[in-house]
């Protein structure tokens, strides 16, 4: 049995770097992500299990790959009735590909972008379908702002310069309220937000454009 304060002093990494394609296909897995993302506090499968409306047995095997992958960690061990009661936590705060991994030079090419695209997609419809279903999200226009689905698919004309302004503002936008997101982890009257945003030089071109 691990010592009683083992839990309190595990501390997640800031990020975790994926540098190989098993351990993506383990991490794409939009159940496993959705096991991570419920981890980013402690927690053992019977709880996850019920947040994820699954019987336990259905989960082990997630748990222990992900353990095996170390995406998640065994934090502390307690016997509960007679029974030995396992809490994880997810490894890291964040994850991130290796650059390399999604470039046409690497073994398989355009693999590592496909399950990464596949599981991005996968999660993020989930998540949205569940939370509508549970009323978190309205669809009704008179709805408050935040409660609302924002839905855009963008497009835009700019030059090299205004394409790196764009970028490096819509980046230090994010990096602003993730440093404000951190800061409210202890607080208890935050709203939980989610996006996926997806930004990509296009090869389609309007009939009018040279």
């Amino acid at each position: 049995m691990l010592e009683e304060n083992t839990m309190m002093a595990f501390k997640p990494a800031h990020e975790m770097i994926i540098t190989d394609l098993e351990t993506l296909k383990v991490l794409a897995d939009p159940l496993r992500l959705s096991i991570i993302e419920y981890l980013s506090r402690p927690g053992t499968v019977k709880k996850i299990a019920e947040k994820l409306d699954k019987p336990p047995t259905k989960l082990y095997y997630h748990f222990n790959l992900l353990e095996k992958h170390g995406l998640i960690t065994l934090v502390d061990t307690r016997i509960v009735s007679g029974i030995i009661e396992k809490h994880y936590q997810a490894s890291a705060r964040s994850y991130r590909l290796q650059r390399g991994l999604l470039s046409p030079g690497s073994e398989e090419p355009g693999q590592g972008l496909d399950i990464t695209l596949s599981s991005l997609f996968a999660d993020s419809r989930n998540d949205l379908m569940q939370s509508i279903r549970d009323g978190v999200v309205k669809l009704d226009e008179d709805s408050a702002d935040i409660e609302r689905l924002l839905l855009i698919q963008y497009r835009l004309l700019l030059d090299s310069g205004q394409l790196h302004e764009f970028l490096q503002r819509l980046r230090g936008l994010l990096r602003e309220y993730q440093d404000v997101s951190d800061r409210n982890a202890a607080q208890n009257d935050t709203i939980t937000y989610k996006g996926l945003i997806v930004s990509y030089p296009s090869s389609r071109l309007l009939d009018d454009e040279g």
